[in-house]
């Protein structure tokens, strides 16, 4: 087994084309990957000191932050789609040509932070729209 390292992981977005086209995210420094599920009591009166617990749907958010680097086809796409109604994407996670998650995502957080004495950056919340395409961190091939 090998150690993962970060920088073989890119967020790619797509262009929308029928041929759909996906484009490494630029500047893009890391992201993080979050899957939740929200908590259900399942407990009743016969459950006794112990209640019950399961999860219901699950949610995956994922969070890329970086430095702007202009002109990014891939920050573009995100720009736009995050203006449109609804505010969706395709989105491909991917280390090298394997693709790691595939699907569609609504953009929430959309935000950008321009210091007097330093480099412009980015981060946004991406959630899952429905069930994806690929889902699995650990593919290798």
């Amino acid at each position: 087994m090998a150690n993962e390292y970060g920088q073989d992981w890119r967020v790619c977005f797509g262009d929308g084309q029928e041929a759909e086209v996906f484009t490494a995210l630029g500047g893009e420094t890391g992201f993080s990957f979050r899957r939740s599920s929200q908590e259900i009591d399942i407990s009743d009166k016969d459950s006794g000191a112990y209640g019950g617990t399961s999860y219901g749907k699950q949610k995956i958010t994922i969070s890329p932050s970086g430095n702007l680097k202009l002109p990014d086809a891939a920050f573009k796409l995100l720009s736009d789609a995050s203006k449109a109604q609804p505010p969706e994407i395709n989105l491909q996670i991917k280390k090298g040509s394997i693709i790691k998650y595939h699907g569609t995502v609504a953009i929430g957080n959309f935000s950008s932070e321009h210091p007097q004495t330093g480099a412009v950056t980015f981060s946004c919340d991406l959630s899952n729209v429905g069930a994806p395409i690929v889902d699995d961190l650990t593919a290798t091939a």
